[in-house]
């Protein structure tokens, strides 16, 4: 082949107490990546969707992914030209980076020929977005693999497929203003007290098992964050009004999806779209736009050829 496109879905991660370990990929919103036989060696980046994505491969998770991918198959010497369409927003908390780099790993492999596994083009994409977003593999894992995945550990990287019920949905509220990961990641403390990581693990367990059984109330119950969460609330204008108005109008749960500052509710499918009515309602009244409202399931299919 001298040209394929891949897709890879967003993700939400943290999910409550989940924090750097537990991912979900979400359906109808993703990243693709085409890739082309270039007559030059390297990656290069021709094409962006949006203007604030750099052209510079050593800045581009896709571009970076692709070089892995390369490395890793000694076709350093190849040319692959890549354009980039983002169907995720930038800073905004669904795995945008992680999408990326997952499809442009995707995509180059299979324009040399496929023979990386999904252990190695997850490594591939979590070099890249190491350089942009930190070493985390809590969305580059759901959206390489589809379903939910929770990171059993980074150094060997260790993960495993949990389920979701299908009586779920997940309604994404994503305001008009963006947080970069890094400055996310620059207000947490260096320590937490044992009494919160004992809870946060607590918590954490209740979570799986509410997700895998579509009991709400112990989604409810477990779906709050004590690690990341109180640290960031000063970064999400609004937040605390909308989690409010999706917990009156049927959420079972409420948290702040990745780094944010899009919002997350844990919903029956019934309520879908009322709970993102109201989130959306809760956040114009405080004077912030809602940019976007997205009701989904989870995509069991992960990233894929197109």
């Amino acid at each position: 082949m001298d040209r394929v496109t891949a897709y890879a879905p967003g993700s939400t991660s943290n999910v409550g107490p989940g924090f750097d370990c537990l991912g979900i990929a979400v359906a109808g919103i993703g990243d693709r990546v085409m890739a082309t036989r270039a007559g030059r060696p390297g990656v290069h980046v021709l094409e962006v969707s949006d203007p604030r994505i750099p052209l510079e491969a050593a800045r581009n998770t896709a571009a970076l992914a692709a070089a892995e991918v390369l490395k890793r198959l000694c076709r350093e010497t190849d040319g692959v030209e890549l354009a980039i369409q983002k169907g995720l927003p930038l800073s905004g908390g669904l795995g945008g980076s992680a999408a990326s780099a997952v499809a442009g790993a995707v995509a180059t492999n299979a324009l040399c020929g496929g023979s990386l596994g999904p252990a190695e083009l997850l490594h591939c994409a979590i070099e890249a977005e190491a350089v942009v977003a930190g070493r985390h593999p809590d969305n580059a894992a759901p959206s390489l693999l589809g379903g939910a995945v929770v990171v059993l550990g980074s150094e060997p990287l260790s993960y495993t497929r949990v389920s979701v019920h299908p009586s779920l949905r997940l309604v994404f509220v994503t305001p008009a203003y963006g947080v970069l990961t890094a400055h996310a990641r620059s207000v947490l403390p260096a320590s937490v007290a044992r009494t919160d990581a004992v809870a946060q693990a607590a918590a954490l367990a209740g979570l799986v098992l509410g997700l895998e059984r579509g009991d709400g109330v112990l989604i409810g119950a477990a779906m709050l964050d004590r690690i990341a969460e109180p640290y960031r609330i000063p970064l999400y204008p609004g937040f605390e009004s909308a989690r409010r108005a999706a917990l009156a109008a049927g959420a079972f749960g409420v948290a702040v999806s990745g780094a944010g500052p899009t919002l997350l509710a844990v919903v029956p499918a019934a309520s879908g779209d009322g709970v993102g009515r109201a989130v959306a309602a809760a956040y114009e009244s405080e004077g912030i736009a809602a940019a976007a409202v997205h009701v989904a399931g989870v995509d069991d299919r992960g990233a894929r050829l197109e």
